[in-house]
C-alpha cells in the first residue's frame, strides 16, 4: 500500500484525496494545509513533518502555482516521490528548476494532467497516431466562460482571479496545450494576442501554435451565458474528432461518453511508484506546457 501526504486541500486536494480512498492500494498517512476546516483527512501542522514521515512514500502537491518550486525542492530533499498539479510553475524558470530538482533528486514525478490517461484522450491520440483521421492535421480550441473564476470556485480560490498565476489560460488552456504535445510533438508559439480585464488577468485569448504534425489555433474567452463551454477539435483530410465537456469523444467511428479521470490517473500513479511504465505527464512535459503559456500570457 503506497503512503501519501498531500499538501494543499482546496478543490483538487479535496477531490484526489477521495481518489485515493477508493483505491485500496493507496492510504492517506495526512495532510498540511493551514487553511483547512472540516475534514476527515488526517492533518499534520508543517510540510516538513509531512515530508519526513517514513511513511509518506509520495506527495501530492494541490497549492497554487507559485508554490510549487519550494515544495518540489523540500519534498525532493526528503527523497520523496512526487504527484504535482498543473500548472508546473506560473513561469518558465520555475518550472526548469522544478524538473531539474527532480532530476538530480532522482525521484519518480508527475503532473496532474488528466488528459494523460482519459479515455476520451487516449482514443483521440490513436486516431492520430493510426492516420485515421488523415494527413494534414489542424486543431482548433474554443473556451468560453460566463465569469472568470467559475462560478464553483468564487471565494476560496482568489489567486485564480489574479494575473501572478491565475486567469482560464494557465488553468485550463494548459490542459489541451499538454494534449496537443502529446498529440503532435514539440510546438511553438506563432502568434497570439490577449484582452485583460480590471484584475489584470486575460478576458480573451488568441493564439496559433505550430506542432511538429499540426497547427492548433486557440479562441477563448471570458464571455456569453454558459458556465463553461470547451470544445477541442482535430480534423484531417479524412474526418474529424471533437472533444467536448472535457472527457467527451465524438467520431464516426465511435463516441465515447465523459467521465471524470482522477481514477485512471490514481492508478497510473501507482505504477509510477511501483516503477513501472506509465502514462502521467512528466514534468518535462509540464515544464514545456509552461513554456508556451507563458509566452502566450506575455504577448
Amino acid at each position: 500500500m503506497h503512503g501519501i501526504g498531500i499538501v494543499g486541500l482546496g478543490t483538487m486536494g479535496r477531490r484526489l484525496a477521495e481518489g485515493f480512498n477508493a483505491n485500496a492500494a493507496f492510504r492517506i498517512v495526512g495532510a498540511y494545509d493551514p487553511a483547512a476546516t472540516e475534514t476527515t483527512v488526517p492533518m499534520v501542522d508543517s510540510l516538513a513533518g509531512l515530508v519526513t514521515d517514513p511513511s509518506v512514500q509520495c506527495v501530492y502537491v494541490a497549492t497554487p502555482p507559485l508554490t510549487h518550486e519550494d515544495i518540489v525542492r523540500s519534498v525532493a530533499r526528503a527523497g520523496k516521490a512526487l504527484f504535482c498539479e498543473e500548472p508546473l510553475a506560473a513561469a518558465p524558470g520555475a518550472a526548469r528548476a522544478c524538473v531539474d530538482v527532480v532530476t538530480q533528486a532522482g525521484i519518480p514525478a508527475a503532473v496532474n494532467f488528466p488528459f494523460a490517461t482519459a479515455p476520451a484522450a487516449v482514443r483521440l491520440k490513436e486516431l492520430v497516431e493510426t492516420g485515421t483521421l488523415g494527413d494534414d492535421l489542424s486543431a482548433h480550441l474554443t473556451l468560453r466562460f460566463r465569469q472568470w473564476p467559475r462560478g464553483w470556485q468564487q471565494g476560496a480560490t482568489t489567486w485564480l482571479a489574479r494575473p501572478e498565476q491565475g486567469g482560464f489560460t494557465r488553468e485550463v488552456v494548459s490542459h489541451f496545450v499538454f494534449l496537443a504535445l502529446r498529440l503532435f510533438g514539440p510546438g511553438r508559439l506563432i502568434e497570439c494576442s490577449v484582452e485583460r480585464g480590471e484584475t489584470g488577468t486575460e478576458t480573451r485569448v488568441h493564439a496559433v501554435l505550430r506542432f511538429a504534425a499540426a497547427t492548433m489555433t486557440i479562441d477563448g474567452a471570458v464571455a456569453g451565458s454558459e458556465d463553461e463551454f470547451n470544445r477541442f477539435e482535430v480534423r484531417g483530410s479524412r474526418s474529424s474528432a471533437v472533444m467536448s465537456e472535457w472527457y467527451r469523444l465524438t467520431h464516426e467511428s465511435g463516441n465515447i461518453a465523459p467521465s471524470r479521470g482522477d481514477a485512471g490517473q490514481i492508478a497510473e500513479l501507482g505504477l509510477l511508484l511501483e516503477g513501472r511504465a506509465n502514462r502521467l505527464a512528466t514534468f518535462e512535459e509540464a515544464a514545456q506546457v509552461v513554456l508556451l503559456i507563458e509566452e502566450m500570457l506575455a504577448s
